[in-house]
């Protein structure tokens, strides 16, 4: 053990060699943050969210072609491909990790009654297809609401038809709640809840019902499909109800005051046929990765998801903030990160700037990524997250002096801490951490692709610009961005980024979920 004069004496000589590595490790992040400029990243958006990528949406050509485009930004940078792609999941160019989704299409389900076909979205809809093969009944038992009593029915047949309750006749999911409850395990494979404003429902909101979703496709059988149990729930028009109720010669009027006094059933042969519509898609995530030195074993990864909503009624959704912004400023660190690793100022831990699809159709492609890791999960330092960076939200207008932080203490005070030091020292933004609260009600903690990394416990921090009125809407466009804010906005996260690929220790989980 060192005496007192001998310890002062070490720590002096030991502060005289630390300084000026600091100094010179802040020297070139400096020097290397100021190749990410303006005008790289308003050229690459211009590309990234023009028309000729069609919006992007996950598993089309707009995609391919998006994801092709940033593969060859990463190449032009001089960034090789990942070593051994294919043993590690990924196609032989060793950028893309392809995954399998299956697009889910409604409307597969037809309905008959007596031999009648009926019509999808005219007579009946659906949001949700979970009678998934055919199904043949005889009979329909006719239910009014107070026949539900928040107690449970025993000996419910197949099909229940529920009347409309004049008083949640605005509300049909209401109504099916509480049925749900009701016919919890009686046997009941389809509810058919009759409203009045039917027909009005299914015009209203007939674009959202045949929008296709996404899920991930199974995974070698071991990941189930979701959406194939449980009670089919669907809504019919009066019409349609009466014509059932006409083979009991009971009127609608007449059945509600009937269903609520006794069991009322009625002898109707009822057909639904299943015929899929759903179909395969492929997603990509494209990789770019740089190898570090003394830590190459060590993984800081920084993600941003290039994908967006696609073509609605005609109009490309071009997505230009989101996330158009937030996959730019990937870019902009990847080719910054790639010159420094080039001019011998590589750094210390590999980078992974990884841009990904699907995240619009439930964050798919970082899922994919985390369940199917190219690198370690126990090996990744952090998870530095981009969607949505470019422009100001209602709350702060014209300012240009913010970004919302969410999730950067949540597993690592450490990495809160440095986010502040950095941004104190380089960036000069308010940090807002208003969506980070534990009771935030946009829950916006889970609805980027840093909580697929958060989940496994990895640190994580998430930037974005808040929501502003053309969010999922066709004027997020290239001419609303705020370049000056997006670039300030990127050099926040490069300069963490670079702190955390050459700081001596690893991030510390010491944060309230940091024990995971």
């Amino acid at each position: 053990m060192l005496n007192g004069k001998a310890r002062a004496l070490a720590t002096g000589m030991l502060l005289a060699a630390v300084v000026p590595v600091h100094a010179q490790t802040d020297s070139l992040a400096r020097h290397y943050a100021n190749t990410i400029t303006q005008a790289d990243l308003q050229a690459r958006l211009e590309i990234l969210a023009s028309d000729s990528f069609m919006g992007r949406e996950t598993g089309t050509e707009g995609q391919r072609l998006a994801a092709h485009y940033i593969l060859e930004q990463f190449r032009s940078y001089g960034i090789p491909p990942v070593p051994g792609a294919t043993g590690r999941g990924l196609e032989a160019d060793g950028y893309r990790q392809l995954f399998p989704v299956e697009v889910i299409r409604t409307g597969g389900l037809s309905m008959a009654v007596a031999g009648r076909s009926y019509t999808f979205l005219q007579d009946y809809a659906y949001f949700t297809e979970s009678l998934r093969s055919n199904l043949d009944v005889a009979e329909v038992m006719v239910l009014a609401p107070v026949s539900l009593g928040g107690a449970k029915l025993g000996g419910a047949s197949q099909v229940v038809m529920l009347l409309q309750d004049r008083q949640t006749q605005d509300d049909p999911h209401a109504m099916a709640a509480q049925a749900m409850e009701a016919l919890a395990n009686t046997g009941t494979k389809v509810l058919l809840m009759v409203h009045e404003q039917a027909r009005t429902i299914m015009e209203q909101r007939g674009s959202f019902i045949t929008r296709e979703h996404m899920r991930l496709a199974t995974d070698n059988g071991s990941r189930p499909r979701s959406g194939g149990a449980g009670v089919q729930v669907i809504l019919i028009t009066p019409e349609l109800a009466q014509a059932i109720l006409d083979h009991g010669k009971v009127s609608l009027k007449k059945a509600a005051a009937t269903a609520g006094k006794k069991r009322l059933i009625i002898k109707v042969p009822v057909r639904f046929t299943y015929a899929s519509r759903n179909g395969p898609a492929t997603g990509e995530n494209v990789l770019g990765f740089i190898s570090g030195s003394d830590k190459k074993d060590e993984l800081v990864v920084v993600t941003a998801h290039y994908d967006h909503v696609g073509v609605i009624d005609g109009e490309v959704y071009n997505g230009a903030d989101d996330d158009g912004s937030g996959t730019v400023a990937v870019l902009g660190m990847a080719e910054a990160f790639a010159k420094a690793k080039a001019e011998g100022h590589g750094p210390r831990r590999s980078m992974l700037f990884m841009t990904v699809s699907g995240e619009e159709k439930g964050l798919l492609g970082s899922r994919w990524y985390t369940d199917h890791p190219v690198f370690p999960l126990d090996s990744t330092v952090a998870d530095l997250n981009i969607d949505m960076i470019g422009r100001t939200d209602t709350v702060y207008g014209d300012s240009s002096s913010y970004v919302y932080v969410i999730g950067s203490r949540r597993i690592s005070n450490e990495l809160g801490n440095i986010i502040e030091r950095e941004n104190d020292a380089l960036a000069n933004l308010h940090l807002d951490y208003t969506f980070d609260a534990a009771d935030d009600p946009n829950r916006f903690y889970y609805r980027s692709d840093h909580y697929n990394f958060a989940k496994h416990g990895v640190p994580i921090a998430f930037f974005f610009n808040g929501v502003h009125a053309d969010y999922h809407g066709p004027y997020d466009e290239v001419d609303k961005i705020r370049f000056d804010l997006l670039r300030q906005r990127t050099l926040l996260v490069f300069h963490t980024a670079w702190v955390l690929a050459n700081s001596e220790t690893r991030l510390a989980k010491d944060g309230p979920e940091g024990g995971k």
